[in-house]
């Protein structure tokens, strides 16, 4: 399962992508995030390697990331690996003027088990969630 969305963000450049790079901040736009454990590798670099633990609806789940690419800040690409299967998302950032970036996600789902059935009937789901985290990363840059 494969999709696209975009926003637009009230803010230069530099000032997105210091705040999608800064560890601290993602708490503010990921809802649920309790905290993150690095792993290995260098933070925020390509090949680094952490977990997140979240609390969704009183159960805990723990996603591991890895840092795909990372050529900021025109784009970053990450591979997710939980319980669910294995997802990637590249995030595009570009500068429209001095004062708004285009903020787009590709994202790429290998789905297994029985989400592998439902994933089909749950895309829009999927794509609800990924635009909560983007409408909430805007909100979290404009504030």
């Amino acid at each position: 399962m494969r999709y696209t969305l975009s926003n637009t963000i009230n803010g230069s450049l530099d000032e997105v992508i210091s705040k999608f790079k800064d560890p601290e901040g993602v708490k503010h736009w990921m809802e649920g995030l309790q905290k993150i454990e690095h792993l290995s590798g260098v933070p925020g670099s390509k090949g680094a390697k952490s977990n997140f633990h979240f609390l969704h609806k009183n159960k805990e789940m723990v996603i591991a990331e890895t840092i795909l690419e990372e050529n900021l800040p025109d784009h970053i690409k990450f591979g997710y690996t939980s319980s669910m299967g294995y997802n990637e998302v590249e995030m595009q950032f570009e500068k429209i003027d001095e004062n708004v970036v285009k903020q787009t996600n590709n994202s790429y789902f290998e789905l297994k088990g029985f989400m592998k059935l439902l994933g089909p009937l749950m895309k829009g789901m999927f794509k609800k969630q990924s635009l909560k985290y983007m409408n909430a990363f805007k909100a979290y840059v404009e504030q």
